[in-house]
């Protein structure tokens, strides 16, 4: 019920009479039996909200600072609507969340029960562990000590990692944390498959018949989505959103300020939403879209650079042994340093990773003039 009523959309809709033009209504009509969705339902209508008459000049305050925000000329008296009215379903949603948990303390004293279970941290602030970890039922389970984990999710709550099954989920979602060095594939009950990047956190809804496809992300992924045209799959980073019908694309999009946001479509279609600024852009195949600053950008390039470690290689494009030694250290999580007199020469070309990085380093010095050792824990590289 919570991922409902925390929707945006589906706030404004529900307020707005629940016009039948909308994809709600269409979601209504064809997932009749979905329990969830029937009670958020029942909440809105239970809540009333008093409409006080705002003074003209907070009005014209209101409508000049929105103005000063997004540069004088560049806004539309229909951007400004838009922004005031998700800046308002936000708060909206927040009080019917409260709504919600007062209204079963007075008359239904489970509901309000579930609405406290089921309302979990944000994901940006779930602390990232040592290794790769499930947490489910309000419970951390370490799953993994390997570079890679690999975690399929059946339809009736089941985990299982490696072969191993390690939990049954009982909630409506699960968060997987992939640490700084690991990496993570996650197959779905629909056959959906994510690879998730190192310094990742990803938040999955239950899988059903009748439930909506959907994940939360704080980090990169490279999703491999099952084709269902009625019933979207939706992916919600930090400040982008994804949503296909059956596509193959990646998705950076992290809660570190420090850290690129971006959309790559590899093949199908993806409209990437932008609620922040109100926009939205549906991509082609070998397109990118770069976001930063609350301004986007968007490109046809070569995708491989993006997409290289899902693939587990790195691009190398003309770049520097230094250059290619610190990507390295990044993806086995390292410290490396390499001597001053080391070879400036640059190389272009894909370097597979195993999971002994031994292995890879003895792979880069056939073919470049480098020597390496390790001192303690960290790696140290000179000429030959």
């Amino acid at each position: 019920m919570i991922k409902y009523l925390a929707n945006i959309d589906f706030v404004l809709w529900s307020l707005r009479g629940r016009p039948q033009d909308s994809k709600w209504s269409n979601y209504a009509d064809k997932h009749p039996d979905d329990e969830q969705f029937i009670r958020a339902l029942s909440v809105m209508s239970r809540l009333s909200f008093s409409k006080p008459k705002m003074k003209e000049e907070e009005k014209r305050g209101l409508y000049n600072s929105i103005i000063a925000q997004n540069g004088t000329g560049s806004i539309t008296h229909k951007r400004v609507i838009s922004i005031v009215s998700r800046v308002a379903a936000v708060v909206v949603c927040a009080l019917i969340i409260g709504g919600a948990v007062w209204l079963g303390v007075r008359n239904q004293h489970q509901v309000a029960t579930e609405v406290v279970a089921l309302c979990p941290q944000p994901l940006s602030s779930v602390e990232m562990p040592q290794s790769v970890t499930v947490i489910c039922d309000n419970t951390a389970i370490p799953i993994s000590t390997k570079l890679m984990a690999r975690v399929e999710c059946s339809s009736d709550g089941e985990i299982v990692v490696n072969g191993e099954t390690v939990a049954v989920n009982s909630g409506e979602t699960f968060d997987l944390l992939v640490p700084k060095a690991f990496r993570a594939t996650v197959t779905l009950a629909d056959n959906t498959k994510i690879w998730l990047n190192e310094k990742t956190k990803i938040r999955v809804s239950s899988q059903s018949s009748t439930s909506a496809r959907s994940v939360e992300i704080d980090g990169e992924g490279f999703f491999k989505v099952t084709h269902n045209p009625d019933n979207p799959f939706v992916v919600s980073g930090q400040e982008i959103v994804a949503v296909v019908k059956g596509t193959t694309f990646d998705i950076c999009s992290s809660s570190d300020p420090n850290c690129r946001q971006y959309v790559v479509l590899v093949d199908g279609c993806v409209d990437v939403d932008m609620p922040t600024i109100g926009e939205s852009v549906t991509l082609a195949p070998k397109q990118v879209l770069n976001y930063n600053n609350n301004s986007y950008m968007t490109t046809t390039a070569d995708i491989s650079s993006y997409i290289g470690w899902r693939e587990e290689s790195i691009v190398i494009n003309n770049n520097s042994i230094v250059e290619v030694i610190a990507s390295l250290g990044d993806y086995y999580g390292i410290e490396a340093s390499c001597a001053n007199k080391v070879s400036n020469i640059c190389y272009s070309g894909r370097l597979v990773l195993f999971d002994d990085i031994n292995k890879t380093l003895e792979v880069l010095k056939s073919i470049t003039p480098i020597h390496y050792e390790w001192r303690g824990n960290i790696l140290y590289v000179e000429s030959n």
